[in-house]
């Protein structure tokens, strides 16, 4: 049997296509099994900038709080917060601050599970 050169041409271009593909699949598995090492960073910025800026500074609002506890019993975290205009948090945290230096007559008295301060 006799091949003609069309047919050798063609059993050519049929070997070279499926080694190709062979090698072109070996090629990604390597890649599937073991996992490139890169980081991608993802970078996020707030669409707005908010500049909150207290007009009272620290001594200021120590003697806010010493003249409410003049005229009131105690002074809970949210009365301080809405008085200073700071977070709750900001605002228990400098309570909490002002609690545990001895120099200053406010003191911190735990009732349940709730923080309230008084004076010395």
């Amino acid at each position: 049997m006799y091949t003609t050169i069309k047919e050798k041409v063609g059993m050519l271009i049929l070997v070279m296509l499926l080694i190709c593909g062979a090698v072109n699949a070996q090629h990604w598995r390597h890649y599937c099994y073991y996992p490139s090492n890169r980081v991608v960073t993802v970078v996020v910025k707030p669409d707005m900038l908010h500049y909150i800026s207290n007009r009272f500074n620290r001594k200021e609002r120590l003697a806010m709080a010493m003249a409410y506890l003049k005229t009131n019993k105690y002074l809970t975290i949210k009365q301080y917060a809405k008085m200073t205009q700071l977070s709750r948090a900001a605002a228990e945290a400098e309570l909490d601050a002002f609690a545990m230096n001895k120099k200053n007559p406010i003191q911190l008295v735990i009732r349940g599970k709730k923080k309230i301060y008084t004076k010395r």
